[in-house]
């Protein structure tokens, strides 16, 4: 359903994206993972065609969406991590006025929005004006504007960041029910375990290049690590022939292997006092993604 090739994007001396590709099949949940500022929101906005690239090429569906904008459009709906609902009318006419945007006759829209609504737990919230709205709800309508076309390619950006629990499990079962009834999905999160549970694929960007994709099988097996990660108060850690700590951010270290917490401690012996935190490094999507990009999810890229 889309195949993006060869990305560019760059502001000045800033590179967003590095000749970065990304494939989704019909039916198939990929989560894009990336920290702040590696290229996620850049990438996405290109191929909705709300961004022009500097090279690459996009296709949707079988249609280049650079020389048919219009057509590769109607098959995309994306909600952008910033809320994007009007406030002055009501749910109804915001996903009505969505569903118009997009190309569905007066009594399509009006079927759909109820049914998206329903699916989202806005139906009891219908004729309330979107300013009405709590956070979650505000996030559940943002998404649900996204679903009201029943888009063949859906792109989530940051869907569930700020949601309370109901709105995290309620947009995970409509973005599972949508790839079931056989969309593509692009879904970017810092929750891992919303990426665990919708058993989705993972491409892993960095700094704007593509650096790993794969089943989460797969990329936990040939790239996670095991270890530990430690942080000191500034005194440098003991090193041997068979420890020797990387320093990955300032006074934080890591050491891969099968070191355990009680090895780390005898290693320091008298100087564990200046040891401020431990962490047990274990096989799982978050150690896949520190070996691939030497960072954690949640670091931000300096430029």
């Amino acid at each position: 359903m889309l195949v993006a090739r060869g990305l560019t994007k760059s502001y000045g001396d800033v590179h967003a994206l590095r000749g970065a590709d990304l494939d989704v099949k019909a039916g198939q949940i990929v989560g894009l993972l990336g920290r702040n500022g590696a290229g996620k929101t850049t990438m996405l906005s290109i191929i909705a065609g709300l961004l022009a690239p500097d090279g690459g090429s996009v296709e949707i569906g079988g249609i280049d969406a650079f020389t048919n904008p219009r057509d590769a459009a109607r098959l995309v709906g994306i909600a952008p991590q910033d809320t994007g609902i009007y406030p002055v009318i009501t749910v109804r006419e915001n996903l009505e006025f969505f569903g118009e945007l997009a190309g569905l006759d007066r009594k399509a829209r009006s079927s759909r929005a109820e049914e998206v609504a329903e699916r989202l737990g806005l139906e009891q919230l219908l004729d309330r004006r979107g300013g009405k709205l709590s956070g979650g709800e505000t996030r559940r309508l943002h998404t649900a504007c996204a679903l009201v076309h029943t888009p063949k390619l859906l792109m989530l950006d940051e869907p569930t960041v700020g949601a309370d629990v109901a709105t995290r499990v309620q947009v995970i079962e409509a973005v599972r029910k949508l790839a079931e009834d056989g969309a593509a999905v692009v879904y970017t999160t810092h929750y891992l375990q919303e990426i665990e549970s919708l058993a989705a694929e993972v491409v892993i960007i960095d700094s704007g290049e593509v650096l790993a994709a794969g089943s989460q099988e797969d990329l936990i097996s040939n790239h996670s690590l095991s270890g530990v990660r430690f942080v000191t108060d500034g005194h440098p850690p003991p090193t041997g022939p068979d420890f020797e700590p990387v320093e990955v951010a300032e006074n934080t270290y890591r050491v891969v292997g099968d070191l355990q917490m009680p090895d780390l401690l005898a290693r320091f012996g008298d100087d564990s006092s200046h040891l401020v935190s431990v962490e047990t490094l274990r096989p799982d999507l978050e150690t896949v993604f520190l070996a691939v990009t030497g960072s954690r999810l949640d670091d931000e890229v300096t430029a």
